[in-house]
């Protein structure tokens, strides 16, 4: 239980570092008129970990680093709260359509990288398994 907590630890540390990394590049890539660095870290996270549940799920990995690759690294990686807050300060600026696109584009935009994370997972595993 200990070794898990540690590993999911790790993984947390890594995935929250590499958010703050990558947020960053791209906010100073495409600017920050709209949250699309949180948006592009949930959309890739999401099929990260449509991916890699698949993959483990399959090959039957070990819960423990299952854990720290989902819960930790992906948990951590992934930024429902920033997101959450990002699209509040939006409406509170009276910036509806940059909100809607940031909700709605985040919620469906997610939901279809997690389906084609797990659609790719299948197509390495070569079958239709979770």
């Amino acid at each position: 239980m200990l070794r898990t907590a540690l590993l999911i630890g790790l993984g947390g540390f890594v995935g929250a570092n590499l958010r703050y990394w990558l947020g960053g590049w791209i906010a100073q890539k495409i600017g920050v008129l709209f949250p699309i660095e949180t948006m592009l870290i949930n959309l890739s996270g999401s099929f990260l970990l449509g991916l890699f549940m698949t993959l483990a799920l399959h090959y039957t990995w070990s819960p423990e680093w299952r854990q720290a690759i989902a819960i930790g690294f992906l948990g951590s990686f992934t930024t429902y709260s920033t997101y959450e807050y990002e699209s509040l300060r939006l409406l509170q600026e009276g910036a509806w359509v940059k909100a809607g696109l940031n909700l709605f584009g985040s919620l469906v935009l997610g939901l279809v990288a997690v389906f084609l994370g797990v659609a790719l997972g299948r197509l390495l595993i070569g079958g239709t398994e979770p």
